[in-house]
């Protein structure tokens, strides 16, 4: 991995007069070549990475933002990502047999056309004698990724080729507003041709090596960036990947999810980054993720967890039988739970606890969404929809009234794939921590003049604050010594680990909290890293403060920690065979490693140290189990900029994985993740 700030001038402007008499094959090949390039001032951010066998280059600079991902082996791959419209162009290679290296040599080279359109280009080289576009797909980031995952893609996205002495893929939108351009030029001998059907071939010379310049280019308005002068305070971390991974990421728009999958909006991803990384972040910078997240708010309060933008949006709209005027109109997605229980902790904490916050409070809550409600108004309703939810368990505590997944999702919080659950309806996050810590603020919140006072919602919240605080009695599981010692021993030799550390470890009955449960409102027994939100969000008990460390203390699979990083689910006290197969190192959500989820529990332990009045055998529980962390986030270091990652067993040791490079993987993980950039505020002893 290495990274990179250099400045670049484009220095000229070409405007163009071709002779009709011109091909316009031979013509297109001179736009190309004398492509109008717009001055863009100032300093660029550049930086790039590997992960096995996958190569990431970012650049940022003025109206141009871009990630190219190239991935070697048997099926190569080559991706521009861009922020503007969450948009982007990728092709999909086959070669004559052996796996090939793709690689991007040097720098990316911003391109501004004065017809609007702007992207990057990058000299690509291969070791391969020849290689065949199988797929090219130019449109929405979604659309590339769900063709990435399963092969599937949208109708109406077909491309026009043009042959030439560049070949050019071009297509418009399907708003017939706006354009995507791939252009493809061979260097150094290598040849490019079209076959009848439209198929690329790409042909390297005698003996030498295949090489080609791709430029890709779209004409989407671009995002605001957010400067790296007024991003970060003086005392943060001096990391430079995740400050650059940040500023990559942050805008005055929104704060980016990640790249190059999930280019755009995402609340939850926005609320528990920012909540990590304020105590090294500006204000304006807290204030435009915070911001996005209450412009986004429905009606009735509830958190907007995702955007379709673009021509996502426009694919949606045109499937729906009452399609907008506009067809590039947002559409947002309101199906989580998780995010509407996060806005006003979040927000209590700058707003009423931050120097900072308070006296800017005013001003950024007389804010105005979209439609046309000041901030303070739609965070009223957020506040309103906190306490409603938690008023049916307020009345009868039991597992039935706790907050539940929507009826017909089957996910709704951060372990938002099939399996993150194993089939739970009850989230432990939600429940456990996330809607005790939300009455908490939201009484504060409406206490105080910012809102505007409501004495008898402001009450209604400090009611049922203490009647929530008992809801994580119920996902309790334990397991006597015995059973314990011998579902871990089967689960680790399984697993081809070696159980001895993890047995001696095992020297009572196994305590934890479930990570959900099901419909009939039974735990889950999966031991698993989210009581980090427990720690970060609320003020547990001693008991509760001991199940919530198990996982840190303990080596797997007694526990979460291993060599190579601590994993977010441990399934080795479960008896049924098909709840453990759902959570392997090959799942998202699986035996694997989130950077973020280990950021959690280390802020969550540093606030609990914080606590006036603990007892000194829960400081020094808490002090140990922060020195076990941090040696297995330092463990994990090389990667922990990563989304997530996994591992593997060789020779008796741990090694690390990229995810989504080994077969079983069923997805692969971004290389610049907004929670993942969070180790800029969150280190030990803070």
């Amino acid at each position: 991995m290495r990274w990179m700030r250099y400045n670049k001038q484009m220095k000229y402007k070409i405007s163009m007069f071709l002779p009709r008499r011109l091909g316009k094959a031979v013509a297109l090949a001179l736009v190309h070549f004398l492509s109008a390039r717009l001055a863009v001032a100032g300093q660029a951010l550049a930086f790039q990475s590997t992960e096995g066998s996958v190569q990431n280059l970012f650049y940022r600079q003025g109206a141009v933002a871009a990630h190219v991902v190239a991935s070697s082996g048997q099926s190569p791959r080559l991706v521009f990502a861009f922020p503007a419209g969450n948009s982007g162009a990728g092709l999909w290679f086959q070669t004559s047999g052996s796996a090939a290296e793709l690689q991007v040599d040097g720098p990316l080279e911003a391109i501004e056309r004065a017809d609007g359109m702007r992207g990057v280009a990058a000299v690509v080289s291969a070791s391969a004698g020849s290689l065949v576009v199988r797929k090219a797909m130019l449109g929405s980031i979604r659309a590339l990724r769900d063709f990435n995952h399963d092969g599937r893609s949208p109708a109406g996205m077909e491309n026009n080729v043009i042959a030439g002495l560049s070949v050019t893929i071009k297509r418009t939108a399907l708003d017939r507003v706006h354009h995507h351009e791939l252009a493809l030029s061979p260097i150094a001998g290598t040849r490019i041709s079209v076959r009848g059907d439209e198929t690329i071939v790409m042909a390297a010379p005698e003996g030498g090596r295949l090489s080609f310049r791709a430029t890709a280019l779209n004409d989407y308005a671009p995002l605001s960036p957010i400067a790296a002068a007024e991003l970060l305070r003086p005392d943060a971390v001096d990391d430079g990947r995740a400050r650059n991974a940040l500023e990559f990421l942050s805008y005055k728009d929104k704060l980016l999810a990640g790249s190059w999958q999930y280019l755009t909006y995402f609340g939850r991803d926005t609320l528990l980054s920012v909540r990590m990384l304020m105590p090294s972040l500006q204000p304006g910078a807290i204030e435009a993720g915070l911001g996005s997240v209450i412009a986004r708010l429905s009606q009735n309060g509830v958190v907007a967890h995702e955007e379709d933008i673009g021509e996502w949006a426009v694919i949606r709209h045109l499937a729906s039988p009452a399609p907008p005027a506009d067809l590039n109109e947002p559409i947002y997605d309101y199906g989580m739970i998780d995010g509407d229980f996060l806005l006003a902790p979040v927000l209590a904490r700058y707003l009423l606890d931050s120097p900072e916050g308070t006296a800017r409070a005013s001003t950024f809550l007389a804010g105005v969404a979209p439609d046309g409600r000041s901030y303070a108004d739609a965070l009223l309703q957020n506040l309103k929809l906190v306490v409603a939810r938690a008023r049916p368990f307020g009345k009868d505590p039991s597992p039935k009234n706790l907050v539940s997944l929507l009826p017909g999702r089957g996910v709704g919080q951060w372990r938002d794939s099939n399996e993150g659950l194993g089939g739970g309806r009850y989230p432990f996050d939600v429940n456990a921590a996330l809607v005790p810590a939300a009455l908490e603020a939201a009484a504060r919140l409406l206490e105080g003049p910012l809102r505007g006072r409501d004495d008898a919602l402001a009450a209604e919240a400090r009611r049922l604050s203490p009647i929530w605080k008992k809801a994580a009695d119920y996902f309790i599981v334990d397991v006597p010594l015995p059973a314990a010692r011998e579902r871990v021993r089967a689960y680790a030799r399984s697993q081809g680990i070696d159980p001895a550390s993890a047995l001696r470890a095992l020297e009572r009955p196994a305590s934890f909290h479930a990570v959900a449960l099901d419909d009939a409102g039974r735990p889950i027994p999966i031991l698993n890293s989210d009581e980090g939100f427990v720690l970060l969000f609320t003020d547990p008990s001693y008991e509760d403060i001991v199940r919530a460390l198990q996982g840190i203390r303990q080596p797997f699979p007694a526990g979460l920690r291993t060599p190579v990083g601590m994993v977010v689910a441990n399934p080795a006290y479960a008896t049924d065979p098909k709840l453990r197969d759902a959570f392997t190192r090959g799942h998202y959500h699986g035996t694997v490693v989130w950077s973020w989820q280990q950021a959690l529990l280390a802020a969550g332990i540093e606030r609990q140290l914080a606590r006036p009045g603990l007892p000194d055998k829960t400081r020094a529980l808490l002090r140990e189990a922060r020195s076990a962390l941090w040696d297995t986030i330092r463990a994990g270091a090389p990667m922990r900029h990563c989304e997530l990652w996994s591992w593997t067993i060789k020779d008796g040791q741990y090694q690390v994985v990229p995810f989504g490079q080994e077969a079983g993987h069923v997805t692969e993980s971004n290389a610049a993740q907004l929670w993942s950039t969070v180790y800029l505020a969150v280190r030990p002893g803070q």
